[in-house]
């Protein structure tokens, strides 16, 4: 078995078992996403939820280790880097269970490039696709006032691993995804592209147009110089952080 993707499901699980108490230490940080008084007991009628928190999902054997310099919003290795890859925005919300906005967070992102290789990672073995010095694979953004956020990205590949030393696994193209305050993750989850096909198109969101004019579009636009959706697809990835269970 690989040492590495022993000591990462250890890691997740970790996360996972403390996942509930990390909440309560970062309430005090977590601006909307908490409810008012802040104390325990009874939901409060008017926090009652109604969407349905986004699951957590395995972080990988790939996330960058402790240490990485992350960047921005831009996974590009700079500003003027040609991929490749397919040009794509991950956008979106961060909401708690009632419909607020969660401000004051970030998030983390990583993925694989255009032929499915994590170039950054040292446990990336060479046989994994094709290496791509355009492409940085990992970034960290804010969540802006209103709950939005942006990252320019490619599309990243599908491929196949060997899970536990033994078990083939085709994995589908995604991106993974870390809500996190004060350097603690509050959820790890990720956005498997392919599902999210039949939410993406702008028509099928009444709040498309904030999202376009939101704090974190103009903040990725400053950040490569330029329309940020121009020649990109766009993929809508609202994430529920469930903060009042």
């Amino acid at each position: 078995m690989n040492p590495f993707v022993r000591h990462s499901a250890r890691r997740s699980s970790r996360r996972r078992f403390n996942a509930g108490l990390l909440a309560a230490l970062a309430a005090s940080e977590l601006g909307g996403c908490t409810p008012s008084d802040r104390l325990p007991g009874p939901r409060p009628a008017d926090a009652r939820p109604h969407l349905r928190p986004t699951p957590a999902d395995f972080e990988g054997p790939y996330r960058p280790l402790d240490g990485t310099i992350w960047g921005g919003p831009d996974l590009m290795s700079s500003r003027d880097a040609v991929s490749p890859g397919k040009p794509l925005v991950l956008a979106g919300r961060l909401l708690d269970t009632a419909g607020r906005p969660c401000t004051g967070l970030q998030l983390q992102v990583w993925q694989a490039n255009s032929s499915g290789r994590y170039d950054y990672h040292p446990a990336e073995t060479p046989g994994h696709g094709r290496p791509d010095p355009a492409f940085r694979g990992h970034g960290e953004g804010e969540i802006d006032a209103k709950g939005w956020y942006a990252f320019r990205t490619i599309r990243p590949g599908g491929y196949r691993r060997t899970l536990f030393g033994f078990l083939p696994w085709t994995f589908v193209p995604h991106i993974h995804v870390a809500v996190r305050a004060g350097g603690r993750d509050l959820l790890v989850t990720q956005s498997d592209l392919d599902k999210e096909i039949a939410r993406r198109e702008a028509s099928a969101y009444a709040d498309h147009a904030e999202l376009m004019r939101s704090e974190a579009m103009d903040r990725l636009a400053a950040t490569i110089g330029g329309t940020v959706v121009a020649k990109a697809e766009l993929v809508r990835f609202d994430i529920v952080l469930d903060r009042l269970a």
